[in-house]
């Protein structure tokens, strides 16, 4: 026993001295998404269900949410060219104010059309955070413990989403159940930790040396020569189409939970902390390992797990195989978080901005179609379909993974 003790000793004296030894903008970069993540995480899951409450539909969701796509893939080239030329700091300012303007909006709201709005705004943060929050690790991080870093700052960041979800379940209870009058003031409550996140990034936040702000090349220029100096990006941007489509399509998980399979407020939470304790307990192991067994295995392997989960959502006869869904789903954070960092290899840092800011708005591109699809597949097929289809897209994605060299996927 004391040897166990021992050894977890020195790993958190490991994992502090990783963190003492990083630049500012790192550590600062997790305080910010610290309080963020227990903030949006409050209301994150009960979205749909808000929505839904106010009026939509499942298929006024996925146009929705293809509205909010279409965003993504307008602004996420710009984005990027603007966090090389103005700075990281600049650009979080930025995304938390829209942040706080977009709950403000669905705070007020009464209709789903009002919510509406407030969705669209969190489309432009959240395409604003894409780019920037992987520049941060991208410029501080070196490219041997890249993964790892990645992992310590999840496993304390994504700490918070772990206990959010049941807060806001008892939070929703107590104003008045799964519903927009018991959901409403959670949205509220969400203002005042996205308003400390801001204090944050400005008080403490600079930008990272290792990036150049302020550069003279034009967009285009930027653009091009992300092509021409970067390598393998056209395979790495269809990868990351197909990789990302489960994404744009997961707010239908906890509507199918609450509405197909009859789950509470407690139940739907859970199944947000379930995912969550994932990437809490094995962030940092699992990204150590992917830094030192392999990427492309470690991919291979987190992405055979994900379909687990949705094999499970649509069979769930009960609460806890629902519960256990939510756990096996926070694989998916792994592959995201390891061709994340396959990615910052294949450019030169002077571009990655611009490089980001391009795979966002091939994303974009698929966050446009998937939810129009998912919804018509619903309301037409299926709701099982939906998750149907996302098992063979995270198939295509490891299949696809092969056609790279290990030599670039490490």
């Amino acid at each position: 026993m004391s040897e166990k003790k021992q050894s977890i000793t020195e790993l958190v004296k490991g994992w502090a001295g990783f963190l003492q030894r990083q630049e500012s903008p790192f550590k600062v970069n997790i305080m910010r998404n610290l309080v963020k993540n227990l903030a949006v995480n409050l209301t994150f899951q009960y979205q749909p269900i808000y929505m839904t409450s106010l009026g939509a539909t499942p298929l006024i969701l996925g146009y929705l949410n293809s509205i909010s796509g279409a965003v993504n893939t307008v602004l996420s080239i710009p984005t990027g060219i603007l966090a090389d030329k103005v700075g990281i700091k600049r650009v979080l300012l930025l995304t938390l104010g829209i942040s706080i303007l977009s709950t403000l909006v669905f705070g007020v709201a009464n209709t789903w059309q009002v919510a509406a709005v407030g969705l669209i705004l969190s489309a432009v943060a959240f395409i604003l955070d894409r780019t920037s929050c992987p520049m941060i690790c991208g410029s501080t991080l070196g490219t041997e413990e890249r993964v790892t870093g990645m992992g310590i700052c999840d496993t304390v960041t994504f700490f918070p989403q772990m206990i959010a979800p049941i807060i806001g379940a008892t939070l929703i209870t107590y104003f008045g159940g799964m519903n927009a009058q018991g959901i409403k003031p959670l949205y509220w409550i969400q203002v005042v930790g996205l308003v400390v996140s801001f204090i944050i990034v400005w008080a403490k936040f600079t930008n990272p040396r290792q990036l150049t702000v302020g550069e003279k090349s034009s967009v285009f220029s930027n653009i091009s020569n992300v092509f021409k100096e970067g390598t393998m990006v056209k395979r790495w941007i269809l990868l990351t189409m197909v990789s990302s489509f489960w994404w744009q399509v997961a707010f239908y998980i906890p509507l199918y939970a609450a509405d197909i399979k009859g789950a509470g407020q407690f139940i739907v939470g859970g199944m947000s902390a379930a995912s969550t304790v994932v990437f809490v307990l094995l962030a940092i192991p699992l990204g150590h390992l992917a830094d030192t067994w392999g990427r492309k295995k470690m991919i291979t392997v987190a992405g055979g797990l994900i379909v687990l989960p949705y094999i499970s959502l649509i069979y769930a006869p009960n609460d806890l195989v629902l519960i256990l869904s939510g756990f096996l789903s926070g694989f998916a954070m792994t592959v995201g978080q390891t061709q994340m960092a396959i990615a910052v290899d294949l450019v030169p840092k002077k571009y990655m901005g611009s490089w980001f800011g391009l795979l966002g708005f091939f994303r974009g591109l698929v966050s446009i179609i998937s939810p129009i699809v998912c919804g018509y597949l619903w309301s037409n097929v299926s709701p099982e379909s939906v998750f149907w289809l996302i098992i063979l897209t995270q198939i295509g994605n490891i299949g696809m993974l092969y056609t790279v060299p290990t030599s670039i996927t490490r």
